[in-house]
């Protein structure tokens, strides 16, 4: 958060973070970060819990153009509150936080070609909380929410037998993460898929959509 200068939002900044926001919503690589986040959607229960202050550049262009911003700072920090969401609930190695991480560039860029006068936000690393009475832990490997979109949208890739495989391979490792609705319909909560059972059946699906044959064995 920039504290030390304050520059009143007048109709010249407007248009200029205008161009900015503009250019990173038209950047194919910002997908991921014109809307909010549907973390009910792709079930991330957690994600609430450790970002605070969720925000997405289609938020930040609608308070622009309705002049809630009061200064060119405000809009600046939370246009940068964004990558840093990003990269608090991905951790550092996640591909969409490489792609957050160049998006930053090219706001940062932007912010010096458009408001040369003005104070870049300054990053403050953030690390996700630990309350009091819970003893820290050597960190474990997790499954990202880059894994959970990525699993979904492989799994539609699939043929019914393929699928019925890895269905198959969770009922027998993540019990607690399979949960059948009616006759022939169930559900996958990814968030309960054991991490090392979720390794496999993503390096599964990935052997089949590079062609590898259907009735390969598969090691559960």
């Amino acid at each position: 958060m920039i504290k030390n200068t304050q520059t009143p939002l007048n109709k010249d900044e407007q248009k200029r973070l205008n161009q900015i926001v503009q250019q990173l919503i038209d950047s194919n690589d910002s997908v991921e970060f014109r809307q909010p986040v549907d973390y009910k959607r792709l079930n991330l229960p957690d994600y609430i819990q450790i970002v605070k202050r969720p925000m997405d550049l289609g938020t930040v262009q609608f308070k622009l153009n309705n002049n809630t911003y009061k200064t060119v700072e405000e809009c600046l920090d939370e246009i940068q509150l964004i990558w840093d969401n990003c990269k608090l609930y991905n951790g550092p190695q996640s591909w969409i936080t490489k792609i957050a991480e160049k998006l930053e560039r090219l706001f940062k860029k932007n912010v010096k070609n458009y408001l040369p006068l003005v104070n870049l936000p300054q990053v403050v690393p953030k690390t996700k909380e630990i309350t009091s009475d819970v003893y820290q832990e050597e960190p474990q490997e997790q499954v990202t929410y880059n894994d959970k979109v990525e699993f979904s949208n492989n799994l539609k890739q699939l043929a019914p037998e393929q699928i019925g495989l890895i269905v198959h391979m969770i009922q027998n490792t993540s019990p607690n993460a399979f949960v059948e609705i009616e006759r022939e319909k169930y559900q996958i909560i990814v968030d309960n898929i054991e991490y090392e059972a979720f390794t496999k059946c993503q390096q599964q699906i990935q052997a089949w959509i590079l062609g590898d044959d259907i009735n390969k064995k598969v090691k559960i």
